[in-house]
């Protein structure tokens, strides 16, 4: 079974590195490929880059895709909130560019891994195209995270809300706002704290698939089953491709 394991793999990478263009290497070991040259403008270190993504484990395990999602993801440029693959990427790349990117281990999440989805010392395929780049808007995470773990997330959230209000101009409100936070806070251990800012998000954005699977997650780690299928349940409806409210759904059901 482990030569199969092993021969699929390699099968796996072939295929991807069939693509036409140079496999390019850098000094810190990325490599990528060009798959497409677009002729927007260059990204730039401290602007957000729009990006759509798909991940890949060497095995040909699918990880993570943006499109599966229909959902761009939007970043910084240059911060510690991506992985250093990312940052150096991206960074090579102009609007309307398609790269394939192979992260070593120490460019994507090193020997501790992420989660059940990412192994220790995971060598990572990414196929990225950039969307789009512009000026950031401030960032309210940090904010509302320094707040909650301070005063409370109920002040977090009044804080939001009076944000929003008077300074819509100055600060970011898109839905990754509230989810890099309610991540964090999960992270932090902060169950609790992390569902009342999911559930910010779904009554800010409910007809956003990704938000209802964000909340049900965070049921799900709270141990609350009933929940977090009721959760899963909405996001499927809206976006019956979602995969991975399919796979938590199955898991929940069958426990």
């Amino acid at each position: 079974m482990k030569k199969i394991i092993i021969l699929l793999s390699i099968i796996f990478s072939v295929s991807l590195f069939s693509q036409s263009g140079d496999t390019i290497s850098t000094a810190s070991g990325l490599k990528y490929i060009v798959l497409k040259n677009g002729k927007g403008k260059k990204s730039e270190t401290g602007k957000v880059a729009e990006v759509h993504y798909t991940g890949w484990l060497v095995d040909g395990k699918k990880f993570d895709s943006s499109r599966d999602r229909k959902q761009t993801l939007e970043f910084i440029l240059g911060t510690s909130r991506i992985i250093k693959g990312w940052n150096e990427g991206v960074a090579l790349m102009k609007v309307g560019d398609e790269f394939r990117f192979i992260l070593p281990p120490e460019l994507g999440y090193g020997d501790k891994g992420s989660g059940d989805v990412i192994p220790p010392d995971a060598t990572l395929i990414f196929d990225i195209e950039l969307i789009n780049v512009f000026k950031a808007k401030k960032s309210i995470v940090d904010t509302l995270m320094t707040i909650t773990m301070d005063v409370g997330v109920d002040k977090a959230i009044e804080t939001y809300e009076e944000l929003k209000y008077d300074y819509e101009d100055v600060y970011d409100f898109k839905e990754a706002q509230l989810n890099i936070l309610g991540y964090e806070l999960l992270q932090a251990g902060k169950n609790k704290e992390a569902i009342k800012i999911f559930k910010l998000n779904v009554e800010q954005f409910p007809k956003a698939f990704n938000v209802y699977d964000s909340l049900g997650e965070a049921y799900m780690i709270n141990g609350d089953k009933k929940l977090a299928i009721k959760n899963y349940e909405k996001s499927l409806k809206l976006n019956p491709d979602n995969d991975n409210a399919k796979k938590m759904l199955e898991s929940l059901r069958s426990n």
